[in-house]
């Protein structure tokens, strides 16, 4: 999974890249409901529901399909990175995406915009697929899949038009959706859970904050990379991915327990005045937790009892 992004403008935003063989026409498949989301489908063959993130996974080939819910009030913004080729390729560049094409697809959801295109990551070649849905919630759902896979165009497609859009699960149902256990702690609240593997919360009035004055604490999993990896060397290369900390200032490292792991904690400065603290653990799969909390330097050490009970509730969940 891509990396916790909490950036204040478009925090629910979180981008992600993820990781079938031949298969029969979906309508020989069985409608699924995607855990945690509004999103039910029928699945092309091959695919399952997903461990660590809101999905489905292919095991044999390494392909998957992640379902991301943002609110309904991020459509017409993402939508116009949909708008139009010449848009599209401009805006998923930033992402290493190159966007080869877009259509416009009828599904049971209505019509959506589809782009399609290629990405390269860690010297591999991967199809991808993109598509914008608008419901309860606003809906992307991303299908990427190594190009020796044999997932054509017309299996995502079919699936794609099997996407049906319910009503939105309950806070409970999305928190038991996700693969590690966690809890609030006052003054935070619970805004929302992030693309079926990351949980969202803030303390203040607002639960968007587009001037980034509110405390944020975002808990992620990823869904690999961790086994085998020093936690000193991962959590700052994780860190200094994230964005608006590339030039964070890092004050102190420490070994630390984690979601009932061994765990790793770095605090600094993000480079605009707001103190930070990030944890990390990885698990006995090798995925990894990761928590970040910010906040206004002044507020930062009042928070941090609350910082240390969210912290101490997170545990890994078992298959």
């Amino acid at each position: 999974m891509t990396n916790i992004r909490p950036t204040r403008r478009r925090v629910h935003a979180l981008a992600v890249a993820l990781f079938a063989s031949l298969a029969l026409p979906a309508a020989a498949q069985e409608r699924l409901a995607i855990p945690g989301t509004t999103v039910s489908l029928v699945p092309p063959k091959g695919f399952t529901p997903a461990n660590g993130f809101a999905g489905l996974q292919n095991p044999q080939t390494k392909a998957s399909v992640l379902v991301a819910e943002l609110p309904a009030e991020a459509h017409p913004a993402l939508s116009e990175l949909f708008a139009s080729l010449e848009t599209a390729k401009v805006n998923f560049a930033k992402q290493n995406v190159d966007i080869a094409s877009r259509k416009d697809l009828d599904t049971k959801a209505g019509k959506i915009p589809l782009l399609v295109g290629t990405q390269n990551a860690g010297g591999l070649s991967f199809a991808k697929w993109v598509a914008l849905f608008k419901g309860a919630k606003t809906v992307m759902i991303t299908v990427q899949s190594p190009q020796d896979a044999d997932l054509s165009a017309e299996m995502v497609e079919a699936m794609l038009k099997s996407v049906s859009l319910g009503a939105e699960p309950s806070l409970e149902e999305k928190l038991g959706a996700l693969p590690f256990a966690v809890a609030t702690a006052e003054p935070f609240r619970i805004v929302d859970t992030i693309g079926g593997a990351g949980v969202l919360m803030t303390s203040g009035p607002l639960n968007a904050d587009p001037s980034g004055s509110q405390p944020l604490i975002i808990v992620a999993a990823q869904l690999s990379g961790g086994r085998g990896a020093k936690l000193e060397a991962l959590s700052e290369t994780l860190l200094k991915q994230t964005r608006g900390f590339s030039a964070a200032t890092i004050a102190r490292r420490e070994a630390t327990r984690f979601a009932a792991s061994d765990g790793y904690l770095l605090a600094g400065e993000d480079g605009e005045g707001k103190r930070f603290e990030q944890r990390l653990a990885v698990g006995p799969d090798g995925r990894f937790v990761r928590l970040i909390a910010i906040s206004p330097g002044a507020a930062f050490d009042g928070l941090k009892p609350a910082i240390e009970r969210v912290a101490s509730s997170i545990a890994f969940k078992g298959k």
